[in-house]
């Protein structure tokens, strides 16, 4: 098999360590979509030697998690966690091993790792290490726990909801005493902190599988530990189309139920300040899009660019329209203005129209139609133009 380039690097720095008289592999997601046939992301290394004489080695160690055998070297501007064989027991946080021990084979290291096909290694010279036959399963396309999938999810609960995002991400099956696993213990995902399961949930909306994965979420009993989702027939009317934010699961959900509560839904997920900010703006803008039944140049110009391709997911997934992103770049391109302080009349030439008025929402009211007309083409962008305009909409008389 043909190595990815992404791991030419990686060899430079696994021959390092082996120079130094250490043994060293890479392991994990990468092997598994190099196996696989996809785009390889993040390399991660194992090895032999412990962190002090990896330290020793590079010059340039971050010693992110030096308890645990875990340092971050950079080579040639990229980042390899670099982690020592080890072996893990007792996990009374359902997270955090409560002893860790440095192991020197690299089969008894792969035997702690969570499913067959995250448990390969492969060394700089592409021969991979596959004792718990996770090219099978990926042949097979089968999610598998290594070993007993019983402790397994023990260990970690949140390794049940690292099942149900491989099976959407990947499009894989949760098969056999694994999928067992997870109907009698889906309990214990309550143990987990909700950032923790929100990160999970929120990769499992943006996999290719997004269906499988909720129909696999509502046979297993893991969707009562998803508060909101479980009640929202997800199973039954599947996003059609993957989801890659918060606020575009949110905003997709809206569309479901028009009674679903954004900010208890957002609040309860524990969803930051500019994830609500970018709900609303997503929000306001399906309301425009809905009421218009068209991409207008208001919509356009209302939604920041940023949140185009949001937009479009959402629309998509909804199997309301596709293409939306494309048809509102060409309406930005031709927007008059792309921008309220672009107008060529201001606040202070509206106060001053009327000098006796007492300042009030009148103000950002009578603006907002100028703005809105401008941006519609409608009213012209010029000062004498717009003047004209708001004298005879809105008279002292009427503001």
């Amino acid at each position: 098999m043909k190595h990815d380039p992404l791991f030419e690097q990686a060899f430079e720095v696994m021959q390092r360590i082996e120079e130094a008289g250490g043994e060293a592999y890479i392991a994990g997601g990468a092997v598994r979509d190099h196996v696989s046939g996809r785009a390889v992301g993040d390399i991660d290394i194992a090895s032999s030697l412990p962190p002090s004489k990896i330290q020793e080695i590079f010059e340039k160690v971050i010693p992110v998690g030096i308890e645990h055998g875990t340092v971050i070297v950079r080579h040639r501007s990229t980042s390899y966690e670099v982690t020592t064989f080890r072996t893990e027991s007792g996990y009374e946080d359902y997270r955090h091993p409560d002893e860790v021990t440095f192991v020197s084979d690299i089969r008894t290291d792969l035997a702690r790792r969570d499913f067959t096909m995250n448990a390969m290694a492969m060394d700089r010279h592409g021969r991979i290490i596959d004792p718990f036959d996770g090219r099978k399963a990926i042949k097979h396309k089968q999610i598998r726990a290594v070993g007993n999938p019983y402790d397994r999810f023990q260990e970690d609960p949140l390794r049940m909801m690292r099942a149900v995002r491989f099976s959407s991400q990947l499009c894989f099956e949760v098969t056999g005493t694994t999928k067992e696993a997870l109907v009698k213990q889906a309990s214990l995902l309550a143990n987990i902190s909700m950032e923790r399961v929100a990160e999970e949930t929120r990769k499992t909306f943006a996999g290719q599988g997004i269906k499988n994965a909720l129909g696999l979420l509502d046979e297993t009993g893991l969707f009562h530990q998803l508060p909101f989702l479980e009640d929202m027939g997800l199973q039954k009317n599947p996003p059609l189309s993957p989801l890659k934010s918060w606020p575009e699961i949110a905003v997709f959900l809206c569309l479901q139920d028009s009674s679903f509560s954004v900010s208890a839904f957002l609040k309860t997920w524990k969803r930051s300040n500019q994830e609500k900010r970018e709900t609303d703006q997503l929000k306001e803008a399906m309301n425009l899009y809905t009421d218009a039944d068209d991409v207008t140049s208001w919509l356009a110009y209302c939604l920041p660019e940023s949140l185009y391709s949001s937009f479009d997911r959402v629309t998509e997934a909804a199997g309301m329209d596709r293409g939306i992103k494309e048809r509102l770049l060409d309406r930005k391109h031709h927007l008059p203005i792309c921008d309220r302080k672009d107008l060529e009349f201001e606040s202070v030439d509206l106060i001053a129209l009327h000098p006796d008025k007492r300042k009030g929402p009148w103000i950002s009211e009578t603006m907002k139609a100028v703005e809105r007309r401008v941006v519609e083409g409608v009213l012209e962008n010029d000062y004498e133009k717009i003047k004209e305009w708001v004298i005879t909409w809105n008279p002292p008389g009427n503001i």
